[in-house]
């Protein structure tokens, strides 16, 4: 059977329309919005209550940025134990309503063991990042609701808590 030949032309027809198909079909498949999940993490340091110092003291802050806001909080307060351990989560309840739930307990595994004039007094630094369309943000501390922030537009804020 003789070898059939084809114009140039017909093979880089065929090969464009291939590449327009298959780019379509992969633009078709690819979602073009990334959704926007809620993220946090914090920080903390134990020592002692120094002796001009009082607790607690609070504050927040909001950054907002394009498509997603970032909250700020920062607290200090004394405590019983030696050491604490901080576990903090971002939670979204309802569409748009944000919860940062953070809880405190005795770090058990601590060898520390402060003078017996020692407070043990924590300053924690804390960051919540959700998505720009939020209702709502609320910050609570073992149980406690700290500060609930309505989504009143794209305005940086600040806020102390306490006092």
């Amino acid at each position: 059977m003789p070898a059939s030949s084809y114009p140039a032309t017909a093979v880089l027809a065929a090969l464009f329309v291939g590449l327009v198909v298959g780019a379509g079909a992969v633009a078709f498949a690819t979602p073009t919005v990334q959704p926007i999940s809620a993220t946090s993490s914090l920080s903390a340091a134990t020592g002692c209550l120094g002796p001009n110092e009082t607790t607690p003291t609070s504050w927040v802050g909001r950054a907002p940025a394009g498509d997603r806001t970032t909250f700020l909080f920062n607290r200090t307060f004394t405590h019983d134990s030696p050491s604490i351990r901080i576990d903090g989560t971002v939670e979204e309840q309802a569409d748009g309503v944000y919860v940062y739930r953070l809880t405190t307990s005795p770090d058990e595994g601590s060898e520390k063991t402060p003078s017996d004039d020692c407070i043990p007094r924590t300053k924690m630094d804390a960051v919540a990042s959700i998505p720009s369309d939020y209702e709502s943000f609320t910050v609570t501390f073992d149980g406690e609701e700290m500060v609930t922030i309505e989504n009143d537009g794209s305005n940086p804020l600040f806020r102390t808590l306490e006092g």
